[in-house]
């Protein structure tokens, strides 16, 4: 069945008007997408090309060389500091000048039939707290013998504690090298009660270091860029990390002891 409308039939004119509203209405839509791809074009443009150069920047900075360091301590020419028989029964620091500023490392050159010994130190490392009161005196014994170098790479892994204790050690290595080993040494017999300046300010002096230039520079993290610097570029993962004549000590699964044994019998004896 049919339905049955009521409503009246549009005339000529009210079709013409409708019609008209229609194409006034397509018009209308087709503008504005014009106007919408006008806007999109080149804003997505801009967008690819901004991509573009983001990515052109990322490979010039991912390729670029690292940044130049900051100046270091003296006497740490090799991010080391060194030390050597005095010829009496003691040992000494080897006297370096400083890393300039903009320039890299010099690594130390090896003694010929001598143990080589790198010492990597974390100060608020528990490990190396324990490997130097272990191992320490046999290290210096030997050292004072004449039988072995021995240089010390600060580094800091772990806590500001870690930055601190090495700014310390660099101070005293800058200003009063003969000390070192005497802060190293009281540095570790209070890891952990401290981390500020003033703290390790106080190690320092109570080291038998009272100087002013020292304290200043604790004081101060005068050297706290050198140390990051430095940690960086070490390649070691982990503290203490421990070299004899260019090998590494396993310490997971070798005695220090055997393992200086080993490298002393391969100088054929020279180090006893």
């Amino acid at each position: 069945m049919t339905p049955v409308t009521n409503a009246p039939r549009q005339t000529k004119n009210q079709r013409r008007e409708e019609a008209r509203e229609a194409a006034r209405l397509a018009r209308e839509k087709n503008l504005k997408k014009q106007r919408l791809l006008k806007w999109l074009v080149p804003t997505v443009a801009s967008v690819a090309i901004l991509a573009i150069v983001a990515g052109v920047i990322w490979a010039v900075i991912a390729f670029q060389p690292p940044p130049k360091q900051e100046a270091g301590p003296a006497n740490m020419l090799s991010d080391g500091i060194v030390f050597e028989s005095d010829g009496s029964g003691g040992v000494q620091p080897v006297q370096t000048a400083a890393i300039a500023k903009g320039e890299d490392p010099v690594p130390t050159e090896a003694r010929e039939g001598l143990l080589n010994i790198v010492t990597y130190i974390d100060f608020a490392c528990p490990h190396c707290k324990t490997f130097e009161e272990a191992y320490g005196p046999t290290i210096t014994s030997l050292v004072a013998s004449g039988q072995a170098t021995l240089e010390v790479r600060p580094v800091a892994f772990i806590n500001q504690a870690s930055v601190r204790g090495a700014n310390a050690a660099a101070c005293v290595a800058n200003f009063a090298p003969e000390k070192f080993l005497d802060v190293s040494d009281a540095i570790f017999a209070r890891q952990g009660e401290g981390s500020s300046p003033s703290f390790f300010g106080d190690i320092v002096k109570s080291a038998g270091v009272d100087d002013g230039d020292v304290a200043d520079c604790v004081r101060g993290d005068s050297f706290t860029p050198w140390v990051e610097a430095a940690t960086a570029r070490s390649g070691v993962r982990g503290t203490p990390t421990v070299i004899v004549n260019g090998t590494q000590l396993d310490l997971a699964n070798q005695d220090f002891n055997d393992f200086l044994a080993s490298e002393i019998a391969k100088l054929g004896g020279g180090a006893q």
